[in-house]
C-alpha cells in the first residue's frame, strides 16, 4: 500500500517541495515515481539504501550507461534532500556508470541556412496557408530572439506586445516572467502574421495562442517539431552537410548566443561586462548557465585570435632568445 511506504510518502513530499519553489520537474518527478513503484513492487517499506538505488538504476540490462546514471543521479538528488529529514535515509555515490550529462555539439545556423529553413517551411503542406506561415514565423522569431521552443508555442495574444515591440515570456523556467523586447523588422514580421491570422480566422480572444496551426489547432511543441523534420533534409541537400549530422530547433537559441557575442566583440563592447545582459535576455537564472549555449565557432576564434595578435604581436620579439 501506499500509504505503507516511506519512500513514496517521501517523494511525494520532495516533487511538492521543489515545484513549490518554481520547479517543473516533469522527468525527475516521473522517474522518481517510477523508483517508489519499484519499492512497492518488491514490498520494501524502508529508508533509502544506496544498495537499493543502484539496483533500480541498473534494473534492465538494456538500459544505457547514460541513462543508468542519469537514473541513479535523480535518486541521489531526491536523498540528498530526504537525508535532513531521515537519518537512516543513504546518498548513493555518483560516478558509478559514469557522467549523467554529456553536452550535445550544438549546430551554429548561417543565416543563409536560416533564410532556407524558412524559405521550406512556406513550401509546408497546408490547407488554409496557417501552418507554412506560421511555422516559417516561429523559425524567424527563434533565431532574432533565442527563445525556447515551449516558450514560443506557449505565448498567447496578449504576451505580444506588438505596438511596443516587446514580448512578455511567462513560461519559461522557474515560473519567472520576462520581457523580451524585438527589433523592429521582427515586430513588423509579427504583424504581418498576426493580420493573416485574423483574416483567417476573425477576432480571437486575448488568451488564445498567438499562434496556431491549421485551422486555428494548438501550435505545440510537437507540431513545430514536426514540421522541423520535414524542411531539415532540404538544409543538408542544398548545403551540402553530411547527412549524419544532425540540427536541432534548440540550436537556434545556440546560434543567439553566439551570434551575439560575436557581434560584440566585432564592435567593441566587452563581453565579459555584458554578459549578463545575454544571460537576463535568454531568461537564465544566472551568467554561468548561458556559457552553456556558447560555442568556439570559426568565427568567434577568428575574432579572438585578431584580438590576441594585436595586444601581443607588437611586443614580440623575432628571433631572439625564448623566456
Amino acid at each position: 500500500m501506499i500509504k505503507d511506504n516511506l519512500i513514496t510518502q517521501q517523494i511525494e513530499s520532495y516533487i511538492e517541495y521543489k515545484r513549490s519553489l518554481g520547479y517543473k520537474i516533469k522527468i525527475e518527478a516521473a522517474e522518481l515515481r517510477r523508483f517508489a513503484d519499484f519499492t512497492r513492487s518488491i514490498d520494501y517499506i524502508g529508508s533509502l539504501t544506496s544498495d537499493l538505488a543502484m539496483k533500480w538504476a541498473s534494473l534492465d540490462a538494456k538500459y544505457s550507461r547514460l541513462y543508468m546514471a542519469r537514473r541513479l543521479e535523480t535518486v541521489h538528488t531526491f536523498a540528498k534532500y530526504i537525508s535532513a529529514f531521515d537519518s537512516d535515509a543513504q546518498i548513493p555515490q555518483l560516478g558509478v556508470f559514469g557522467k549523467c550529462h554529456l553536452r550535445t555539439k550544438p549546430y551554429i545556423y548561417t543565416d543563409e541556412e536560416i533564410s532556407m529553413l524558412i524559405a521550406e517551411a512556406g513550401k509546408l503542406f497546408s490547407p488554409d496557408g496557417i501552418r507554412a506561415y506560421t511555422v516559417s514565423t516561429a523559425i524567424g522569431l527563434m533565431r532574432s530572439t533565442g527563445l525556447r521552443v515551449s516558450e514560443l508555442t506557449l505565448l498567447r495574444i496578449e504576451n505580444v506586445n506588438l505596438a511596443e515591440g516587446f514580448l512578455v515570456v511567462d513560461s519559461s523556467k522557474f515560473k519567472k516572467n520576462r520581457i523580451v523586447p524585438l527589433h523592429p523588422t521582427v515586430t513588423t514580421r509579427l504583424m504581418n502574421y498576426r493580420d493573416f491570422i485574423a483574416e483567417k480566422l476573425g477576432q480571437r480572444d486575448k488568451q488564445a495562442y498567438f499562434f496556431v496551426t491549421s485551422y486555428g489547432r494548438i501550435f505545440n511543441t510537437r507540431a513545430f517539431e514536426s514540421a522541423f523534420q520535414l524542411i531539415r533534409p532540404f538544409l543538408f541537400a542544398n548545403v551540402g552537410q553530411s547527412k549524419k549530422k544532425r540540427c536541432r530547433l534548440y540550436d537556434m537559441r545556440h546560434t543567439f548566443a553566439c551570434d551575439t557575442v560575436k557581434r560584440w566583440l566585432e564592435s567593441g563592447i566587452d563581453v565579459n561586462q555584458n554578459l549578463y545582459l545575454l544571460s537576463t535576455y535568454l531568461g537564465h537564472a544566472k551568467p554561468e548557465d548561458t556559457y552553456w549555449y556558447l560555442s568556439a565557432t570559426p568565427e568567434l576564434l577568428s575574432i579572438s585570435c585578431k584580438r590576441y595578435e594585436t595586444a601581443f604581436a607588437p611586443g614580440c620579439s623575432t628571433g631572439g632568445e625564448a623566456h
